[in-house]
């Protein structure tokens, strides 16, 4: 989903770098109000019908997307754990360098995936404390 937004240069829709102009500017406000509900309208079809009915009437699409990742995005430290075993117990072996660099950097970025962002891109909200617990858990 990040990447098709990414794409269409919606995904500040979504991170909080762009926030919703002053109702006094109209200009910008009304076409800032037409890509929120474009976003909104694709993150509803994104997801099951389940989920959209809870959340199809939110009106700003970045509070869709915090909400979802509150309820859907999990820290799993088995998996954590599972993975940081695996990147230490790699072994070259029999395969060509371009290959084991290849499951590394799959590895890595696996793991990646579980490291909490900070969702307001200036690192003044409550996701340094998640990436603060997060790096104490390391």
């Amino acid at each position: 989903m990040i990447i098709a937004l990414s794409v269409k240069n919606k995904a500040e829709f979504i991170d909080g770098c762009l926030p919703e102009p002053p109702s006094s500017q109209i200009v910008n406000h009304s076409s800032w109000m037409q890509n929120n509900q474009l976003v909104i309208t694709w993150i509803l079809n994104s997801v099951s019908k389940e989920i959209s009915t809870r959340i199809m009437f939110t009106d700003s699409a970045q509070k869709i997307w915090d909400d979802l990742k509150d309820r859907y995005q999990q820290s799993n430290g088995p998996q954590i754990f599972q993975i940081r075993r695996e990147i230490v117990n790699l072994n070259q072996n029999q395969d060509s360098v371009g290959v084991y660099v290849t499951k590394l950097k799959s590895l890595s970025e696996e793991l990646e995936n579980f490291r909490p962002r900070c969702s307001c891109g200036k690192c003044e909200c409550e996701g340094v404390n998640k990436i603060e617990e997060y790096f104490q858990s390391e």
